[in-house]
């Protein structure tokens, strides 16, 4: 049983983390029998009909997924049933393009384009980015419908009118932005931001929101956001600060707290990310190291009184709560609080899961050596594999010679490192890093205790 489990996670450890390289497919997605043009990149699939028109916007919930032309069960933000979003009235075109400005260039621009005489409307999509640029050209006045949000049939709607603070669920007139979310601060969301303050009007109808955009003669340019309703994700696309778009909860405003560190970390490193992410994981480190001190200094005081422990515990092993108030007795005797370790510890949790929802929504658009995308997980394991030997050391020296506490441990700690063969490498780096200081302090104050460093010999 127990090598199955081992198996089974390495298996899933060991998925491949390598980037899908953006381009141009050919897939069927409505079955009617003719391909449709699909653009496919890290983040999502985005397929247009031979009108101009969105046919399915397919979120990746986990980076570089290939759906593979299956798309049964990926989220649609393109809800069915309705008018496909980007449909333009009067507009039959009768050409189209599919291209991209540097085929060479993994970070170009792909550009879907549809014409009919002067009339044109054209998409490009950005493949490190969930915002697609919309540019309506037209010689007359038109509408421009685009409907949302697939996956629910009690979409939330918005609407922000010029001059106004806070949006409502319908409106017309001239808009700021207009936008459709399947739940409040989770779930997926679609916004559509025009350049300047544009008439739309929103309406609900039938379990759907339809924007109904005027397109005055000449161009009108739109941006167009599709994805997670996550505040990290909403404030790299530029959509967060908009008034009403996303209320974040505390998690959320200590998130943007590091958010916040981070960019003004990657701008005293004169753009580098991973100088950055150092120079925020010793920050961390410097501000929790009284509590951290705290924490080794109970874990080693601990272990120095483990023999006089197991004589209690050898000695009252028929009588449980005599047993109970002799350890009591023995902690106050070496003035040792039991629980003294665990809050420390409990609270680099929080912050590894925060850094993790904030690297892993980010856009970084920048790699470290043999690592392409610091979002992505490292493809070829180094950090991983890092992290495990540095993660032994740490256990070394928490067990400070005690062979049980050495292989509970191991067995623990091997569990949560393997998980990190699927983290962004951002938040490997951190984790690293992070771990590299512990060890430091943990020998430090071991030698400082005057602690065993290897197990006792049998």
């Amino acid at each position: 049983m127990r090598r199955w489990f081992w198996i089974s996670l390495a298996v899933f450890a060991l998925s491949p983390a390598l980037a899908l390289t953006p381009e141009w497919r050919d897939v069927d997605v409505n079955q009617d029998g003719k391909p449709e043009k699909v653009v496919v990149t890290n983040l999502a699939d985005v397929a247009f009909s031979d009108q101009g028109q969105i046919l399915g916007w397919y979120i990746k919930t986990i980076r570089a997924t290939d759906f593979r032309g299956n798309y049964d069960r990926a989220p649609n933000l393109v809800r069915s049933g309705q008018t496909l979003p980007g449909t333009l009235s009067d507009f039959r075109p009768t050409s189209s393009e599919f291209t991209r400005k540097d085929p060479n260039d993994p970070d170009s621009d792909f550009i879907a384009r549809f014409s009919q005489g002067e009339t044109s409307i054209t998409y490009i999509v950005h493949p490190r980015f969930l915002t697609i640029d919309v540019e309506v050209q037209s010689p007359t006045p038109r509408k421009l419908i685009w409907t949302g949000i697939g996956g629910t049939d009690s979409p939330i709607t918005k609407w922000l009118g010029q001059g106004n603070n806070q949006p409502i669920n319908a409106g017309q007139g001239p808009a700021v932005y207009v936008g459709w979310q399947t739940q409040r601060g989770a779930g997926f969301a679609m916004f559509i931001r025009p350049q300047t303050p544009t008439p739309i009007s929103l309406t609900q109808l039938n379990g759907a929101g339809i924007a109904e955009i005027s397109v005055p003669a000449g161009t009108l340019n739109l941006k167009v956001y599709g994805g997670a309703n996550e505040l990290v994700r909403l404030h790299v696309e530029g959509f967060y600060q908009l008034p009403g778009v996303f209320q974040p909860n505390i998690w959320g405003q200590i998130s943007m707290g590091l958010i916040w560190l981070l960019e003004e970390a990657h701008r005293l490193a004169g753009g580098s990310w991973i100088l950055a992410i150092l120079m925020v994981t010793l920050a961390i480190r410097l501000a929790m190291w009284p509590l951290m001190h705290k924490q080794f200094k109970s874990m080693g005081e601990m272990q120095k009184i483990q023999p006089l422990m197991k004589k209690i515990q050898e000695k009252y092993k028929d009588n449980k709560q005599k047993q109970q108030e002799e350890m009591m007795k023995l902690y106050q005797e070496h003035k040792i609080n039991p629980l003294g370790g665990c809050f420390p510890l409990l609270l680099q949790m929080p912050i590894l899961f925060l850094m993790y929802k904030i690297m892993v929504s980010y856009e970084f658009g920048q790699g470290f050596l043999w690592i392409r995308d610091l979002a992505l997980p490292d493809p070829f394991y180094i950090l991983p594999i890092l992290y495990i030997f540095v993660l032994l050391a740490s256990t070394w020296l928490s067990a400070a010679g005690n062979k049980d506490a050495l292989r509970q441990g191991i067995l623990i700690n091997l569990i949560f490192a393997f998980l990190l063969f699927t983290f962004p490498a951002g938040v490997t780096i951190y984790w690293l890093l992070s771990t590299v200081v512990s060890v430091g302090q943990q020998w430090f104050i071991n030698k400082q205790l005057g602690l065993p460093m290897y197990p006792a010999k049998s």
